[in-house]
């Protein structure tokens, strides 16, 4: 019997009567969950949320009149813990990806069946498993188990994400004498492939009808083996299969290639939505990639902020890289250290010719000259990672919180 401890409290929040039937009749069936009465709110809505203490909550997009994304911020900035799934009508699709920027962790589009729900509610359970035994318990880190999944993002497109990825998991392989699996969460407009000149028909999408039956022997048949060594996993090769693929498929193949690969590298480009932001849940650190200009540094502090107050994803998950960088020009590193409070975990020296010919040619950055300072970059970032692989208390200092005015309150785009 499950304890009422371990259950995951559900609040659904709308005024759709044939909406709370369905989910309250869902709910009643599993003793995953325990579903609190939207009748038990009352007159304030912030004052019952701190009263019933919901784990998630499931938000009616027509809930209220005014603007629901508003709501969203409130209840994310008022409660961080609180899990927040925004609920869509077909006609707002097109919101869900502010209504993630606001501080929700999933969507769902109405209407939906019992299964939509469920398989949703599944993944929020197992975030926030994941999120509170690491706060009850450091030492239960994957990376002690010497395995470590890395996303490579940026807010900012053109910054170098893919570059730095596919060099990276190379990199990696080198360091660490074991399998790394390069894979592309770019789903729409992935490029892994072309950038490797890797000729294969295969794509992540072929592992969407197998998706309750994920093994090591499925994932070695779809996964492809690059000259390098490292196996790589192509995004979709249209747009149609991409559209197939939801958070909740999405977490299952990183969870099942988790335990088939010890080492992942993943380029999730540079567009936040559910995704997205799925591919950062399962892993364990962000690389966040950002280039020494303003506009790139503000866009950084922006989804800094944005993972610390709606996302509960903290900043010692966040290795910041600057890509591109030349000390003669451009912000400086203690700039940009001081402006995002994080410490700059690497640097990678600008080149003019370098990563246009390694993507025109198919060839990787790594495996030119060793003489080359941005191949040099590579293998530094690679031992250090390492060391955070091998070694989980490594922790990655932070500077502490300044009052003085950062590089961004000098820009005059800001005022």
């Amino acid at each position: 019997m499950t304890n009422i401890q371990d259950q995951i409290r559900v609040l659904a929040i709308s005024s759709n009567e044939l909406m709370l039937e369905l989910i309250k009749t869902s709910l009643d069936k599993e003793k995953n969950y325990y579903y609190i009465e939207y009748q038990k709110l009352g007159g304030d809505l912030m004052e019952g949320i701190e009263q019933l203490q919901p784990n998630c909550i499931l938000l009616d997009y027509y809930f209220q009149i005014g603007n629901p994304l508003d709501l969203i911020d409130s209840i994310s900035l008022h409660f961080p813990e609180v899990i927040v799934v925004i609920i869509l009508p077909q006609e707002k699709i097109s919101e869900a990806n502010r209504a993630i920027l606001a501080g929700a962790r999933a969507f769902m589009v109405q209407p939906f069946e019992q299964k939509d729900l469920l398989d949703t509610l599944r993944r929020i359970k197992e975030l926030y498993k994941r999120s509170h035994q690491g706060k009850a318990d450091t030492s239960s880190d994957p990376l002690i188990e010497s395995r470590g999944t890395f996303s490579v993002f940026s807010p900012k497109g053109g910054t170098g994400c893919s570059t730095i990825a596919i060099n990276l998991a190379v990199a990696l392989r080198e360091e660490l004498k074991q399998e790394v699996l390069l894979m592309d969460g770019k789903l729409f407009f992935g490029d892994l492939d072309i950038m490797l000149n890797l000729k294969t028909l295969n794509s992540i999408s072929e592992l969407i009808p197998h998706i309750n039956a994920l093994d090591d022997g499925l994932l070695h048949d779809v996964i492809s083996e690059h000259p390098t060594g490292i196996k790589v996993l192509p995004a979709p090769l249209n747009p149609i299969a991409a559209q197939g693929i939801h958070p909740e498929e999405l977490h299952r193949i990183v969870t099942a290639a988790q335990n088939t690969y010890p080492n992942i590298v993943i380029d999730s480009g540079n567009y936040l939505n559910e995704n997205t932001v799925t591919l950062m849940d399962a892993s364990h650190k962000i690389l966040l990639i950002i280039n020494p200009e303003i506009a790139s540094l503000r866009d950084a502090s922006r989804f800094i902020e944005i993972c610390t107050s709606t996302l509960s994803i903290p900043k010692d998950k966040i290795l910041i890289i600057v890509n591109q960088y030349d000390q003669r020009d451009g912000i400086s590193i203690g700039d940009i250290e001081r402006t995002l409070q994080i410490k700059v975990f690497s640097a990678l020296p600008w080149d003019q010719r370098i990563p246009l010919q390694s993507i025109n040619r198919g060839v990787p950055i790594y495996t030119q000259g060793p003489k080359i300072p941005l191949r040099k970059a590579f293998e530094v970032m690679a031992k250090n990672i390492a060391e955070l692989i091998k070694h989980s208390n490594t922790e990655i200092p932070s500077k502490t919180k300044s009052s003085i005015p950062d590089v961004l309150s000098k820009s005059s785009r800001l005022g």
